[in-house]
């Protein structure tokens, strides 16, 4: 039945309560605003679009676990919060009825964080931060699918217990092995330029930079040409 159909049984309807052409148009017409939108104004289009930014896009725990993150890796990887496992796989099924099921299992699952390459931004590894929710009974059996998945597609997925502190060293030892095998597709760091005074140039931001020790990790001790405004410069430390 066509609309113009429907409105026609409409205004018989009207007819048969007495009222007006008149009336009867306006009558017509107020539902056919309230269907299509118009004639609303700003306030009720508002009313119509519930939303608002949220307060936080990442936790308190995964704030502060990110920015533990982006500290042990550097410029080694790239880190990505909050990403979709729909965003990452696809379904390789050619019958449409069993793609839709197999999507539908990934949809609406994001995984805390992953590290690309640099270059490609590809990803080569996942974390996910574990609280006290991941003990449930349907957690659980959600986690066992994600990890069915990662294993499937070959891309290393790691549990990391959710804690209020972490120790930068035992997040960089569980991040060496992965780390290790991407550093070689880096492109070379550029060459150092000197000053007058035999102080190195950081070659990203040209900032003097500036001798410093290294507190941690198998380099301790070590001296190291960091660049001043790190930061926002995250040009990997040279060595003395």
């Amino acid at each position: 039945m066509t609309s113009d159909s429907k409105f026609g049984m409409l205004r018989k309807v009207l007819r048969m309560l007495r009222l007006s052409p008149r009336a009867s148009e306006d009558v017509i017409n107020f539902i056919v605003d309230l269907l299509t939108g118009e004639g609303k104004d700003e306030e009720s289009r508002k009313a119509e679009f519930p939303y608002r930014l949220r307060d936080d896009f990442l936790s308190p725990a995964e704030l502060s676990f990110f920015n533990l993150l982006q500290d042990v890796i550097g410029e080694r990887a790239v880190l990505c919060p909050k990403v979709g496992l729909s965003d990452l796989f696809c379904v390789k099924h050619s019958d449409p009825g069993r793609f839709r099921i197999y999507t539908n299992k990934i949809d609406r699952k994001h995984m805390d964080f992953f590290l690309c390459d640099p270059v490609t931004m590809r990803p080569f590894l996942a974390l996910e931060l574990d609280d006290r929710s991941h003990k449930r009974p349907d957690r659980q059996e959600r986690d066992a699918f994600v990890e069915q998945v990662f294993e499937v597609a070959g891309l290393p997925l790691l549990h990391v217990p959710a804690r209020h502190a972490y120790r930068t060293a035992d997040i960089a030892a569980i991040l060496a092995p992965y780390l290790k095998a991407d550093v070689a597709r880096l492109p070379a760091a550029p060459a150092l330029t000197e000053s007058s005074n035999g102080i190195p140039h950081c070659p990203k931001c040209n900032s003097p930079m500036v001798l410093r020790t290294a507190k941690r990790g198998p380099n301790a001790g070590s001296r190291f040409w960091g660049c001043p405004n790190y930061p926002k410069c995250r040009i990997i430390p040279y060595t003395e």
